[in-house]
């Protein structure tokens, strides 16, 4: 009977053990989700950034320490020969798109965890592929209504990489080439679609017939989110340094230096990313597939502070063992 209680409450630890390793998805070192004409598929890199022009010939008083970060965001930029990608960034989610309280780097929007095809800066959930840090202007800006001008310990202008999620117009066959990065500021909250299912879901009061009927899953949906005037932006904002850094705009999404959707494929970034986008779901691959709907997906690697919470598990299932064994001997002994 003890070896069944044992066995009973080995099981049941193991199942927690498991649980812990499956609360968070993290992007692959070499792969990452996105969303194409309303499908959600899969960037394959093929290779690190490049930050062309440097920012330095760009903005040429800048410092030393600022310079040596090389990209920027949110300045306009000479179109390379590649083909755009869209970040969505979920802008509303306020200073946690950088990291500041958030996920492991997953935006966190009213308690809830916001997730998006890569994390922030050098958190676990970012994709290796783009730079951690960036220069922009904006970020000046922000930096000055938060009251610090070393963020994350860095020069001023210099930040994380926001978290944000992929979107393409073309695939390009599928091939590998070069893309350059348009960044998407998203300020209606109903609007941006969860990472792992494409959905998107009305959490904020509207005042338009379908608040979710721009769920960002395509080019077009872009478009019209840029010259939507909905009052859940002003619902969803209320303090947020973004908004006001970026002028308080009324639109559902804000794209620097993209006054109107016939600028959508302008550049705003100097990045440029290799990869190659493949028409299957990144997420549906996913060893906890079942589970897609949601926003929890299996894990690639622990973080350091679920790596500690494993830890203990196992200690408490050895000990549970032995104590176990200790007692079987007892009792066959008496």
């Amino acid at each position: 009977m003890m070896r069944f209680a044992v066995l009973f409450i080995f099981l049941i630890l193991l199942g927690t053990a498991v649980s812990i390793a499956a609360t968070q998805y993290y992007p692959s070192f070499n792969e990452s989700g996105a969303f194409f004409n309303g499908s959600e598929t899969t960037y394959v890199y093929t290779g690190n950034y490049s930050c062309y022009p440097p920012v330095s010939s760009v903005i040429p008083n800048l410092t030393t320490n600022q310079s040596a970060y090389g990209c920027y965001l949110g300045i306009k930029s000479q179109q390379s020969q590649a083909l755009p990608d869209w970040i969505l960034v979920p802008a509303y989610a306020g200073m946690s798109v950088f990291g500041s309280n958030s996920s492991d780097g997953m935006p966190v929007f009213r308690n809830s965890t916001v997730y998006t095809d890569c994390g922030a800066g050098d958190y676990q959930t970012r994709c290796r592929s783009d730079p951690s840090y960036a220069y922009s202007p904006q970020f000046i800006s922000i930096e000055n209504i938060i009251g610090s001008k070393s963020f994350d310990g860095k020069p001023y202008g210099i930040m994380p990489l926001p978290a944000h999620s992929h979107l393409v117009n073309d695939t390009f066959s599928g091939d590998p080439i070069p893309w350059y990065v348009i960044v998407v500021y998203v300020f209606d909250p109903n609007i941006m679609p969860n990472a792992t299912n494409g959905k998107c879901t009305e959490i904020v009061n509207s005042n338009v017939t379908n608040p979710e009927g721009n769920c960002l899953t395509s080019l077009s949906a872009i478009k019209r989110a840029m010259e939507t005037y909905d009052n859940a932006t002003i619902n969803a904002n209320s303090g947020n340094p973004l908004w006001i850094a970026f002028g308080n705009p009324l639109t559902e999404v804000y794209i620097p230096n993209d006054t109107n959707a016939s600028d959508v494929g302008d550049p705003n970034t100097n990045i440029v990313v290799p990869f190659a986008v493949k028409s299957y779901d990144f997420y549906s691959l996913k060893p906890n597939s079942t589970t897609k709907t949601t926003t929890v997906l299996q894990t690639k690697q622990p973080t350091s502070n679920q790596g500690i919470e494993l830890g203990i598990v196992v200690v408490i299932i050895i000990i549970i063992v032995i104590a176990a064994l200790v007692l079987s001997r007892k009792s066959k002994k008496s």
